[in-house]
């Protein structure tokens, strides 16, 4: 090959590796609103990066015809993935928009797939994909280990760009943790998916001439644990099946197929550090305790109100102000500003329906200074009358912002009944406690696993071919079970059942082709002794990432956010791209 040739083929390939990066980067750092618009359709920061990539990708494959276009292991199903959702689209669908859309992220997630699968073949593609998934889970774990714990700062103001909204389980003051991830949920499966690939790039690391070999071993241990920490404050429990069985197939595989007493004992130690975790969290974690149903949820807040003095002769629609003192009887700080920033406000209920005037403008007080626990203070609240005539109740509520009301959390409220005729208003007598007028959060009735897995059984009974369509099973689950609470944003929680019931038994048969080849193929490469060192390492991880879906698939769905699919169609193009590399070098080496 002529010199200028190698020179501008070198350049291709770095350019796309560069692609890779990037891409890689943004599956953990996707900005939730779209970056760049194409008339009414968006595109988020990762799909963004995931064009660039592909578009790189299809410019070096331009020059290396014979490398990008050879076939590879798992083409074929990944294409059959993509083909029997448009189908499934066209021909069974109600919401074919709905279903369309969906169909398009599965496509470009196996042009994703397509990109990674065709990488430049004699470079070392996949330690520079391991290399920078590492690097990012790092980072990622230091913002979810600021954000549990740096209390002083409120993250989802700094991270607002990355989150869909405050994520919030039982009573309304405990936040999960979900750094620079949409969900708590798919943060922990973010650090499932990435923590192999970081552990074996640290092994790779370790074997290099020149390593300080204790330090990245210490280093390994430490990110393990960091990790451990992180997965046990998004709370997510499906992640304490997932992981184990991860580290420990992983463990097997390396102890069988001869890695080394270092990676299997590095892989025990890491389920050894989430159990110590989980263990130490149970023991002074209230948050944990009562998440995995071990404990009764504390209440932090906790506040008496006593009214100085309350105007009651009002005019409809003025402005008044009441003299308040109030003791801070919970175990947190009321501040004026920042993180724990609480404000004095008000509502008013119609009576005897309780009903919330939402038209009457709510005037926050902010605290004098803060109050810390036990302390007392005494201030001035301004409050305005309702504009028309009838019966209400005037309720002051302490509120944390970005929370919620106090009386939320079971705090007992001030109330003074007022009723406006005439103009003006006057008191009168109501024979109901405080604890009525308290701003209770709905009662939802929850979906349990065991029965949107039964709604997804009858929604694939009631449509056995092609199913409902792609992402119509959330629109329609309580068509089958009338009982259950109707929220969109609820998929089956197991990727074979969502498959069944939105592509009916073509596309679980298609599904289970693609796991099934995919873990056939990664076993092949992880029991190959004669091969490359970081060609098997980077192995091992893929099959424990592998593994790591598998287990928690069958308790979640993730196929529907973005970031995640691409990842994982990353890593089933980084698996075709090592057994086409490997099965080349074993070409030329017998030759």
């Amino acid at each position: 090959m002529p010199l200028a040739s190698e020179q501008s083929s070198g350049l291709r390939a770095r350019l796309v590796l560069a692609g890779a990066c990037l891409f890689l980067v943004f599956t953990a750092f996707e900005i939730k609103t779209p970056v760049v618009s194409l008339g009414s359709v968006g595109f988020t920061s990762s799909e963004v990066a995931a064009g660039i990539f592909i578009v790189l990708s299809l410019i070096y494959g331009a020059g290396e015809r014979a490398w990008y276009f050879s076939r590879r292991a798992l083409d074929l199903p990944v294409l059959l993935f993509v083909l029997v959702n448009f189908l499934s689209t066209a021909l069974a669908a109600e919401d074919k928009p709905t279903a369309f859309k969906f169909s398009l992220r599965m496509m470009y997630a196996g042009l994703v797939y397509l990109a990674v699968s065709r990488l430049p073949g004699k470079s070392r593609a996949h330690l520079f994909m391991a290399g920078t998934v590492a690097a990012t889970l790092i980072v990622v774990t230091m913002i979810g280990l600021a954000e549990n714990y740096i209390t002083f700062i409120y993250w989802p103001d700094v991270l607002e760009p990355f989150h869909e909204g405050i994520i919030t389980f039982g009573t309304f003051y405990n936040v999960r943790v979900a750094s620079t991830l949409p969900f708590p949920t798919l943060l922990s499966m973010y650090l499932e998916l990435a923590l192999p690939i970081a552990l074996v790039f640290g092994l790779w690391l370790r074997d290099r001439p020149g390593s300080r070999r204790r330090w990245l071993e210490m280093g390994m241990v430490v990110l393990m644990g960091a990790v451990m920490v992180v997965q046990t404050y998004t709370f997510t429990r499906s992640a304490l099946v997932a992981i184990p069985a991860s580290m420990i197939g992983g463990a097997a595989l390396a102890a069988v197929y001869g890695y080394g007493r270092r990676v299997w004992i590095l892989l025990l130690t890491g389920v050894g550090l989430l159990a110590a975790v989980v263990i130490l969290s149970l023991l002074f974690s209230n948050k944990v305790a009562s998440r995995l149903d071990v404990a009764e949820q504390e209440n932090h807040y906790g506040a008496e109100y006593t009214a100085i003095s309350i105007p009651t002769d009002l005019a409809l629609d003025q402005v008044a102000t009441a003299r308040m003192h109030i003791k801070n009887t919970g175990t947190i700080n009321w501040a004026p500003e920042g993180g724990d920033e609480v404000g004095l406000s008000y509502r008013w209920l119609t009576y005897p329906d309780k009903e919330i005037r939402q038209d009457i403008e709510f005037l926050v007080t902010p605290m004098p200074h803060v109050i810390h626990p036990g302390e007392e203070a005494d201030f001035d609240v301004d409050f305005r009358a309702p504009d028309r005539d009838g019966k209400y109740v005037l309720v002051f509520d302490l509120a944390k912002a970005h929370v919620g009301w106090f009386s939320s959390a079971g705090v007992a409220p001030l109330t003074l009944p007022l009723e406006f005729t005439g103009g003006s208003s006057k008191p009168f007598v109501v024979s109901e406690p405080r604890d009525n007028f308290e701003a209770r959060e709905p009662d939802f009735i929850t979906s349990t696993r065991s029965q949107l897995w039964r709604a997804g059984i009858l929604a694939w009974k009631a449509n056995p071919i092609l199913g409902l369509g792609p992402d119509q099973f959330r629109k329609h689950y309580f068509d089958y079970m009338p009982e259950l609470q109707h929220d969109e944003k609820v998929r089956t929680h197991n990727i074979l059942l969502e498959a069944a019931a939105t592509t009916g038994i073509v596309g679980l048969a298609v599904m289970v082709f693609l796991l099934v080849q995919t873990v056939w193929l990664q076993f092949q490469l992880v029991r190959k002794r004669d091969w490359n060192t970081s060609f098997r390492l980077v192995s091992l991880a893929l099959a424990m990432a592998t593994i790591a879906y598998l287990f928690h698939g069958v308790l979640d769905y993730f196929l529907g956010q973005t970031g995640i699919v691409f990842l994982f169609f990353s890593y089933l193009g980084m698996t075709a791209w090592l057994k086409k590399s490997t099965d080349e070098r074993s070409v030329e080496s017998a030759e």
